[in-house]
C-alpha cells in the first residue's frame, strides 16, 4: 500500500508517502524535483531523514531528476527494525522501487548513507544505473580508519562500537539537548566546521534544512540512530570488488568528519570507481556541488 500527499516547495511539487513492507513495517519517503523525471534514490546521513536534500528543489527539477529520499528504519516516520544489518536495507529499497513502479534507477548517499549505497549497488546489481558516494564513510573496522578524523568524531566513531545498551542513554541525552535547542546545536556544528562549511551553513535556507532533517530524524527516539552506530562500527560484509556499476566518489580535503582517506580506500576496491577529490571544501560540500553530483547520475540513466 502506498499513501502519499503533495505539496509545493519553491514552485516545485513535493510528494510525501509511506509504503508498508512485506514484514509489516512502514517506510516513509519524500519525492522532490521533477516527479516525472529520471528516478534517483538519495540515502541520507546520520542523523538524517527523508527531508534531507538541497533546499532549492528547482535545481533538482532543472536536471529532470525525480529525487526519492526514504527514512531508514527508526528514523522519521519509518518503523524501527530490530537487529537490522547493512545488507537488510537494499531489500527495503527494492520494495519501495517496486511499489513506485520503478525499474532501474540511480542511487547516491551522503556520509553514513554511503555504506548503504555500496551495499545496494552490490546487492541490487543491474537495477542500479549509476551510484555516487558523497563524503561517504568507509569501513571503520580496519587499520588507519581514524586518520584525519577530528577529535569529536574520532570519539563518536569509537563509541559506536560500544554495546547498544550502553550507548543508548548517552545518545538519548545528547538528542534531548539538540531537540531542546536546535539553534545552539547548529552553532556548535558551525564552530567545528571548515571555513567552506561555515560559508555553506551561513545560508539561512541550508541552515533551516539541516535543522529540519536533524529534528525529524529522532521523531520516534534514538533507537534507529543507535542501531546505525552499531552497524557502521561493524565489518560491512559487502564485497566491494564485486560492485559492477560505475560509482562516483566525491570527497573534499577540508572534511575532517569523513576525510579523503576513506574515499581512497573505496577507490582502491570498487572496480569502476570514478574518484572525484577536491581541495578545500568540507562535509557539507554536497550543497555547493549538488548539480555536479546529480548530473552524471542523470546522464547514465537517460
Amino acid at each position: 500500500m502506498n499513501v502519499s500527499s503533495d505539496t509545493e516547495a519553491m514552485g516545485v511539487q513535493v510528494r510525501e508517502g509511506t509504503v508498508h513492507l512485506r514484514d509489516g513495517r512502514r517506510l516513509a519517503y519524500v519525492e522532490s524535483g521533477d516527479l516525472s523525471g529520471l528516478p534517483v534514490f538519495f540515502i541520507h546521513g546520520n542523523p538524517g531523514s527523508r527531508h534531507m536534500r538541497h533546499p532549492d528543489d528547482r535545481l533538482t527539477h532543472a536536471l529532470g531528476v525525480r529525487l526519492i529520499t526514504p527514512d531508514r528504519p527508526g528514523y522519521g516516520l519509518s518503523d524501527y527494525q530490530p537487529g537490522r544489518t547493512l545488507l537488510d536495507f537494499p531489500d527495503d529499497l527494492e520494495q519501495l522501487a517496486n511499489t513506485l513502479r520503478i525499474g532501474r534507477f540511480a542511487l547516491f548517499g551522503v556520509s553514513a548513507g554511503g555504506p548503504y549505497v555500496a551495499a545496494s549497488a552490490w546487492k541490487l546489481g543491474e537495477r542500479i544505473t549509476r551510484a555516487a558516494l558523497v563524503s561517504g564513510a568507509a569501513p571503520l573496522a580496519r587499520p588507519g580508519a581514524m586518520a584525519g578524523v577530528n577529535r569529536d568524531y574520532r570519539n563518536a566513531y569509537t563509541m559506536a562500537a560500544w554495546p547498544e545498551w550502553l550507548l543508548h542513554p548517552l545518545m538519548a541525552m545528547h538528542d534531548r539537548q539538540v531537540r531542546a535547542n536546535p539553534a545552539r546545536a547548529l552553532a556548535g556544528l558551525r564552530s567545528q566546521a571548515s571555513a567552506d562549511d561555515r560559508a555553506v551553513l551561513a545560508d539561512p535556507r541550508i541552515a533551516a534544512q539541516v535543522q529540519g532533517w536533524r529534528y525529524e530524524a529522532t521523531r520516534k527516539g534514538v533507537a534507529g540512530m543507535r542501531r546505525e552506530a552499531h552497524i557502521l562500527a561493524q565489518p560491512w560484509n559487502v564485497p566491494l570488488e564485486e560492485i559492477r556499476t560505475e560509482v562516483d566518489l566525491w570527497y573534499w580535503e577540508g572534511d575532517s568528519i569523513v576525510p579523503t582517506q576513506m574515499g581512497r580506500y573505496l577507490a582502491n576496491r570498487i572496480p569502476r570507481a570514478v574518484p572525484r577529490f577536491f581541495p578545500g571544501g568540507g562535509h557539507f560540500s554536497i550543497f555547493s556541488h549538488w548539480t555536479d553530483i546529480l548530473t552524471p547520475l542523470v546522464q547514465q540513466g537517460s
